[in-house]
């Protein structure tokens, strides 16, 4: 913090500036609002409320002339405040300001005019600060040397009870001041401008990327957008101009995001607006001042860190949920996994007609305890991999594994006559990948497959460890079918048999008594007709 004498009259200006100031912005602002208001209506009005803003004007002008940092190079702080050219500059528009504000009150020519409550309550509102902004001109006179040293006494004491604060935070601030460095690219056409911004920028350790025109720097950000993490741009350029150029890079989705500060030497408050509107993050005049722009920068590193933090976290964020969608899609069939997405909480449907497939491996406990867990899990888990591969090949829904039991159909997610075709086609190529199989794991093994058709009951139970589960009759035949089976054979129902047995050849068996449902005609399936 500043500890010099000279240092701190400059703070005491400053703060008289900043007092000064406040009520010259109210003066000028419900001037504007008042403008705004009668816009072409009530000539004399106008004419006196511009006279108004004019004389605040005067007054700004005056306080940034005569009260600024500068002349204390020259004066001493008392000598400038007790000049008897200041009290003049100051009183002699404030006159203005106040008589006419008290004069258009008590007259009230818009009396009738819509918005005379708004107009009443801003030339009050001009009054109030004009009178304020008098006695603080007043205060000036007030100053001593007395007062003075009372002021620097009183902020050195301020200073001492900070300094301990500042010392635990000053890793902080360093450690701000060391990670808030980047790569900056300067736009300017004027070669000196770009010499020394570059110079200033390398000084501070950024990395700095020039170009002299808007062609250049749209090639150098075409390559290393990613690269760049401020952007300095210069307003007034030949062919393409900064506001054109800030436009296309605000216009193209790998560099919208990049903090550009606009640089210009003309001060014209509607391009100002125009770049902020545009996208603009931050503007400068020239001649750049270094402190300046070293804040503008910091905060613009900081912005663009905290963006890319966000579209990190938002990659992070979209990875997990593909993660998430990849799961649900591996436990549940597409059309069951996008209505839960879609927050449909009791999923159950009635199916007129499905085919339901069981394959089991025979003799699979006995298997079980001749081979350690890690063996036998490697062993379903190639079983049941190249079911899988299967399985899409066909186009069909697996529905759970049940230790070493195998649960799949068809015709579940979308009407089609073919799904009993498509599941005895699937049990084939599962047969046929038997011995490709059995040459791949240490103990061969044989498959038993059951497949009926009909109708079922479908859908998701559960609120965590959710599953698409199917009920009915159709499941307990198909089912059966399995467990009457034979080992590495495909034994169909005779719902299931009437429905491909154009496409299919089989063996006709004898009727068997199945629990629960008596009597009943079922065939082996062989293959493909």
């Amino acid at each position: 913090m500043p500890s010099s004498k000279h240092q701190f009259h400059k703070i005491v200006l400053g703060n008289i500036r900043h007092d000064l100031t406040n009520p010259i912005n109210a003066i000028l602002g419900y001037s504007e609002l008042v403008l705004d208001i009668i816009e072409g209506d009530f000539p004399a009005l106008k004419e006196d409320v511009l006279s108004i803003y004019k004389s605040g004007q005067s007054i700004l002008d005056n306080i940034k002339s005569f009260l600024s940092n500068e002349k204390l190079d020259n004066s001493k702080i008392l000598d400038i405040l007790h000049n008897e050219d200041v009290q003049y500059s100051f009183r002699t528009p404030l006159t203005t300001i106040i008589g006419l504000s008290e004069f258009l009150i008590e007259d009230k020519a818009y009396k009738n005019f819509v918005d005379k409550k708004e107009i009443d309550n801003s030339l009050l509102k001009i009054a109030s600060a004009g009178k304020n902004l008098l006695k603080l001109i007043n205060d000036l006179k007030k100053y001593s040397e007395k007062s003075i040293d009372t002021l620097l006494n009183s902020y050195r004491k301020q200073t001492d009870s900070y300094e301990s604060q500042d010392n635990k935070r000053s890793f902080y601030f360093e450690k701000k001041k060391i990670n808030q460095t980047g790569t900056i690219l300067v736009v300017d056409d004027e070669p000196s401008n770009l010499e020394l911004l570059d110079k200033i920028l390398q000084q501070s350790n950024h990395k700095v990327i020039t170009a002299p025109g808007a062609e250049e720097a749209l090639s150098i950000l075409s390559d290393k957008f990613n690269m760049i993490d401020v952007i300095l741009l210069d307003l007034v350029m030949p062919n393409i101009n900064g506001v054109e150029l800030l436009e296309k890079i605000k216009e193209n989705k790998t560099t919208f995001h990049i903090p550009t500060i606009m640089l210009s030497a003309v001060d014209e408050l509607d391009t100002i607006i125009q770049c902020i509107n545009m996208g603009a993050d931050d503007f400068l005049m020239k001649p750049i001042n270094r402190t300046l722009l070293h804040a503008r920068l910091n905060n613009s590193l900081e912005k663009k860190y905290f963006r890319d933090k966000e579209l990190d976290y938002q990659k992070k964020i979209k990875i997990e949920q593909e993660k998430s969608e990849n799961l649900l899609l591996n436990i549940l069939p597409t059309n069951i996994a996008n209505r839960l997405k879609d927050g449909e909480s009791l999923i159950a449907d009635d199916i007129n007609d499905a085919t339901v497939l069981f394959a089991d491996i025979p003799d699979f406990t006995k298997l079980s305890s001749e081979i350690d867990a890690k063996d036998l899990v490697m062993l379903l888990n190639h079983v049941f991999s190249v079911f899988d591969e299967l399985l899409e090949k066909h186009s069909l829904e697996k529905i759970k594994t049940i230790g070493d039991n195998y649960m799949l159909a068809g015709g579940l997610t979308k009407k089609t006559d073919s799904h009993a075709i498509a599941v005895a086609s699937m049990a084939v190529d599962m047969i046929a990948s038997l011995p490709d199989i059995n040459k791949k794991i240490k103990k061969p093994i044989k498959l038993r497959i059951g497949i009926n058709t009909g109708p079922i009951s479908a859908g998701v139970i559960g609120k965590k460890k959710f599953i698409y589960d199917l009920w009915g009759d159709t499941v307990n035949v198909a089912s059966r079918m399995e467990s009457f089976g034979k080992n590495n054979h495909i034994h169909v129902s005779n719902n299931t048999y009437k429905v491909i047995k154009q496409f299919f050849t089989f063996n006709k068996r004898e009727c068997l008594r199945i629990p629960g449902k008596g009597k009943m005609q079922t065939y082996f399936l062989i293959d493909h007709i």
